[in-house]
């Protein structure tokens, strides 16, 4: 009763003022949700459980490891049923009856008879022999086969603990992700209520809301999934507190050829399939008993009254017989050639299980390796968009980003999240399944099926394993992210030409420039102005990681526009200015010391040319603790080597072809200047020119004027 009235509360504190027929869906929404929580939560019985105590049940209690269990006792029987061949077999018999006389005693009369047979076989053409030892085989392929349903079993076990995990954690991160849609919902509303938002606002945000709803259901009912086969497979539903399970990475090989052959000799079903093979060639060795003669011992005695008890007959003998058939219609031969039959089945069942288990290890092994190195860079993911997604929520709280800014964050956090999540569990229950292929997951984890005989026990000696001859431990290669980016010709960062230190120029915490950042930077422009090769000039603003995002991004932004700004007062093209801010994301130092804070600082220039050879290191302005790359351009001399005619202006790159022939049109009558359209595949790029040198910067200011700020120089490329 108390969580229905508090998921009553909730909803009445979640209600919008408008939109009231979205509200009532997705009221009934929430409210399932909510009282699904404790639901589940009562269906869970209370108190915890650890990963063996569940395996250890379901090896005990699990219909299909009980069925394999009594197949196993079941052909311990028929091994002894076997062997009673040897022994002989001992008959008594006994009647009573009448009997018709028609000789000169002729009449009816009472007869009974009591007779005693002993029968031994001494020679049967060693069938029995054969029957025993394939029996015997037999039983041993019942051991492995429960041996390896309980194996199974484990591993299945393994997986259905680790998704009910899995999926709990999945749940709270879904509900989480609703409740930041909420929150925002609850932002736009109040902001349409009160006429300074946009009602397309809130329509938007009803639909993300809306998939954050569906979102939760759907993990919601993955979880209901998984815990129904947990129920299944261990005879309980999970209970409230699942224990994390043991770390198995460091039970694992070191390569996978030793994974592989690991597996040759320890994975009981494999085993199995080999023990077959003996008992089928057993049962071949005990068909030619069918073309040898069948000796035995018998011995008799008995008792015979006759007539009412006035004859009576007693008798005793031993003789040895033997039997040889002669002819059955073909059937023995009928029978060899099945069971040579059954042979080769069994040799080809040996190699597929052999190269079943090769794929099942390499594939559980290769990616529980995977898994452990995506995880890094899954994590790293998921965190940056950690921060970017509080970064974008405090700039949109004071009006600096848009709602879609903030939603495509809290998504792209909720999809970094679940994978991160995902890849965790995936790679513990491949650990489980590799060892599980090996035979080795119930040694692991200290779990042996109560009652279970030892090797020693049953009279084996185990499997001899060569599988070099069936199928090598070999497996395709597994290649790491060095292997698949190694050779690509992926061109670096150019690194900027001038670094200067933010503190030099700014005050803290400040986006001002000093009066010496001014006098100094005046220098800069005076030699700016005096070059004639540059098609750009970027300056980038950073910050350390002291304070929020919200606030270094701002202001990183805000020193750059100063920098950019104060260069043109100076008489530099402003169309060749370019400022942006990075804030803390571009890190060139450690944040952990005051030293490398110090050096994240900085306000970077970088000098994009016409390629004119220009030695960025001649431009050095006085005292601002500049810092120059070692990356510049070679040459002493700001002399052009000569005017690049075939220099294009890229405005933009569009999907569309036909959107692309019209800009060209529409800017040839604008610019009164030639352009052309390359297309490469899917992706149309808009050029104008060819362009000299000289006159560039007249012409991106022209098409800066027209809203094409982005535009940049490229080289000559022949039209497709």
């Amino acid at each position: 009763m108390e969580d229905l009235s508090s998921a009553v509360a909730f909803l009445r504190a979640s209600r919008p003022r408008r939109f009231n027929s979205r509200w009532l869906a997705g009221s009934l929404l929430v409210a399932s949700m909510v009282q699904a929580a404790p639901i589940l939560a009562q269906q869970a019985p209370a108190g915890s459980m650890t990963l063996t105590e569940a395996v250890r049940q379901a090896v005990n209690e699990n219909p299909e490891v009980r069925a394999a269990w009594h197949a196993f006792q079941a052909s311990r029987n028929e091994v002894d049923v076997a062997r009673g061949g040897y022994f002989p077999s001992v008959d008594a018999t006994a009647g009573v009856g009448r009997e018709a006389v028609s000789d000169d005693g002729a009449g009816s009369y009472s007869t009974d008879f009591v007779e005693l047979t002993l029968t031994q076989m001494l020679y049967d053409g060693f069938s029995t022999q054969n029957e025993v030892a394939r029996l015997d085989q037999a039983k041993q392929v019942r051991f492995f086969e429960l041996l390896d349903a309980s194996e199974e079993v484990a591993s299945d076990v393994f997986r259905a603990y680790e998704d009910v995990r899995r999926y709990r954690e999945l749940v709270s991160l879904a509900q989480d992700n609703y409740a930041k849609h909420l929150r925002v919902y609850r932002q736009i509303e109040e902001r349409v209520t009160s006429g300074s938002g946009r009602r397309v606002d809130l329509e938007q945000i009803s639909g993300r809301l809306s998939l954050a709803e569906s979102n939760l259901m759907t993990e919601a009912a993955n979880l209901h999934d998984v815990s129904a086969r947990f129920q299944r497979l261990v005879g309980e539903v999970p209970s409230s507190t699942l224990v994390p399970p043991p770390a198995l990475d460091q039970a694992l090989p070191a390569s996978l050829q030793n994974a592989l052959n690991m597996a040759y000799q320890g994975n009981p079903g494999f085993h199995a399939a080999i023990k077959n093979i003996e008992a089928t060639r057993n049962e071949l060795a005990g068909t030619r008993s069918a073309y040898q003669p069948r000796l035995e011992f018998r011995a008799r005695t008995g008792r015979d009254n006759e007539r009412s008890g006035v004859t009576r007959r007693d008798g005793s003998s031993a003789e040895l017989v033997a039997t040889m058939n002669l002819y059955r219609g073909g059937s023995d031969q009928a029978r060899f050639r099945q069971v040579s039959d059954e042979v080769e089945r069994s040799i080809s069942l040996r190699e597929q299980e052999c190269v079943g288990l090769r794929q099942t290890t390499s594939i559980a092994y290769q990616s529980a390796r995977r898994l452990e190195e995506q995880q890094r860079y899954l994590n790293q993911h998921r965190q940056h968009i950690d921060r970017v997604r509080g970064a974008y929520q405090q700039q949109f709280d004071i009006g600096q980003r848009t709602l879609l800014d903030v939603l495509d964050s809290e998504n792209e956090y909720f999809d970094a999240s679940r994978a991160y999540a995902n890849a965790l569990y995936d790679q513990r229950i491949a650990e489980a399944e590799t060892l599980a292929a090996m035979g080795a997951l119930l040694t692991q984890l200290e779990v042996r099926r109560e009652g279970l005989p030892s090797l020693g026990e049953i009279g084996s000696k185990g499997v001899t394993v060569d599988a070099d001859a069936i199928c090598p431990a070999q497996g395709p290669a597994s290649l790491t992210l060095d292997d698949l980016t190694a050779g690509l010709d992926v061109p670096e960062s150019a690194s900027p030409d001038i670094v200067l230190s933010a503190d030099a120029l700014f005050a803290p915490g400040s986006a001002e420039l000093s009066a010496q950042a001014r006098e100094e930077l005046a220098g800069l422009a005076a030699e700016l102005k005096a070059r004639n090769d540059l098609a750009r000039v970027v300056i980038a603003g950073h910050a350390d990681s002291t304070g929020s995002d919200a606030i270094n991004e701002p202001l990183s932004q805000a020193r750059a526009d100063q920098v950019a700004g104060y260069l043109a007062t100076r008489g530099v093209d402003r169309a060749l200015l370019v400022a942006r801010g990075f804030g803390s994301r571009q890190p060139v130092a450690t944040n952990d010391t005051a030293e490398g804070r110090r050096a994240n600082r900085r306000v970077e220039i970088t000098f994009e040319t016409l390629d004119f050879g220009f030695d960025a290191s001649t431009m050095r302005p006085g005292s601002l603790s500049v810092a120059y790359s070692s990356d510049a351009v070679g040459g002493a001399t700001t002399t052009p080597k000569a005017d690049a005619p075939t220099t294009y202006l890229q405005v933009a790159a569009l999907s569309a072809v036909d959107r692309a022939r019209a800009l060209k049109e529409e800017l040839t009558v604008r610019l009164a200047s030639e352009l052309r359209v390359l297309s490469d595949g899917d992706l149309h790029r808009v050029q104008v020119g060819p362009v000299a040198a000289k006159e560039l910067p007249s012409l991106q200011a022209r098409l800066q004027a027209l809203g094409y700020t982005e535009a940049f120089v490229v080289k000559s490329e022949q039209p497709s």
